[in-house]
């Protein structure tokens, strides 16, 4: 039987690695909820329910070609109460398929459509701007949900859908601040979107090549110049059946979508609302989205993805059918703060062997499908790096 004496031993006795294994940032960017939190809200109400649920990344297994991520769709930090909102946030079993290797489409962009097109790092969902309606039912005019279901966001600016799927239009508040996106830093990875490509806070270098100061980056897309709802951006004119409203009283410039023109090269970003460029967890560059705010940190349009994804949609995160074949493996954090307190030192050594000595899952560091001896050095040299 392994002994904490023996395993120290061993492991002292092992050269450590050089440098700590590379992680692919679609395995270690979800926040993993390893510390049984549960969901929560400030709502006498909303609470009891919530508190009820594990928040957050359930678990991530991955193969080599996808990651797959399970989540509860409700997060570790107060939700609710949502005005004017009829509907509640109630666990979805999220399953999503992330590919590891993201493909760029180079035919039609596909649209993004309604309903989930990507997922938070934490977990919960993400929609495009479009709140499913439109004027007078035509499917012409959609409406901006960041303008006319604004009332219902709760401060962190989520709200539940009519099945009870949490979920956001615009960037994460409270998320953002958990992180830090402030501006003084590269931001870090918010979320993916279903075709695999990462998304970042609003904050990324001047120069695509990761050289330059940190920059806010900036929409293609503007408010057109326009009084008159009789044709859309692209020129074409519409039947008089299909006019919207006029500009103005309660249908003001920017309540649809279709308000919007994209203009190459007014902004840093591309008509899905990203650029290829360095990111500190991509140091040869990656397609990235980004999230779109104004200077007074106000989400503006597109606010996530744009109309369009950039890369080959994973269909089957869509359509909801994902499943996980055979032969993948679990994911586990870095586990230099094994015992996720939020520092490394002792107790994080005393809490791994304990895992050690049982042979559970998480303390295969090195992913060999065992374990031994051989985890101990790579744990070790993280544990002793104060991180990956």
């Amino acid at each position: 039987m392994k002994t904490c004496t023996t395993a120290i031993t061993l492991a002292l006795s092992t050269a450590l690695p050089a440098a700590a294994l590379a992680v692919d940032p679609t395995l270690d960017s979800w926040l993993q909820n390893l510390t049984n939190l549960r969901g929560r809200s400030t709502s006498a109400t909303l609470n009891p329910a919530l508190s009820q649920i594990p928040a957050d990344v359930q678990q991530v297994r991955f193969n080599a070609a996808n990651t797959y991520v399970n989540s509860t769709d409700i997060p570790h930090y107060n939700i609710g109460p949502w005005p004017s909102n009829p509907n509640t946030a109630q666990m979805q079993n999220v399953l999503v398929r992330i590919p590891r290797s993201p493909q760029v489409n180079t035919g039609a962009k596909t649209a993004t459509g309604l309903g989930a097109i990507g997922v938070m790092v934490d977990g919960t969902q993400f929609f495009n701007a479009s709140d499913g309606r439109s004027y007078q039912n035509r499917n012409v005019w959609h409406n901006d949900a960041n303008v006319v279901e604004a009332v219902s966001f709760d401060s962190a600016l989520g709200h539940p859908s009519p099945n009870n799927a949490y979920h956001y239009h615009q960037h994460p508040r409270s998320l953002r601040a958990e992180f830090g996106d402030d501006g003084s830093r590269h931001s870090p990875i918010i979320g993916f979107a279903f075709d695999g490509f990462p998304v970042y806070g609003p904050y990324g270098y001047a120069n695509t090549n990761g050289t330059g100061g940190i920059v806010r980056m900036t929409p293609g897309y503007r408010l057109r110049n326009i009084t008159q709802r009789t044709s859309l951006a692209n020129g074409s004119s519409l039947t008089s059946a299909n006019y919207g409203p006029a500009v103005g009283g309660a249908y003001p410039l920017g309540y649809f979508i279709e308000d919007y023109e994209f203009v190459a090269g007014s902004g840093t970003l591309n008509e899905q609302n990203g650029r290829f460029c360095v990111t500190p967890e991509y140091p040869n560059g990656t397609f990235a989205y980004f999230l779109t705010v104004n200077e007074s940190n106000v989400g503006i349009y597109p606010y996530i993805v744009g109309p369009t994804y950039y890369g080959v949609v994973a269909t089957d995160n869509v359509t909801r059918t994902v499943s996980v074949p055979g032969g993948v493996d679990r994911y586990y954090p870095c586990p230099a703060d094994y015992n996720a307190d939020g520092g490394v030192d002792g107790a994080d050594v005393t809490a791994y062997f304990t895992d050690w000595e049982a042979a559970a899952d998480r303390a295969d560091v090195n992913y060999d499908g065992g374990v031994d001896g051989n985890d101990l050095a790579p744990f070790f040299a993280i544990w002793a790096a104060g991180g990956c």
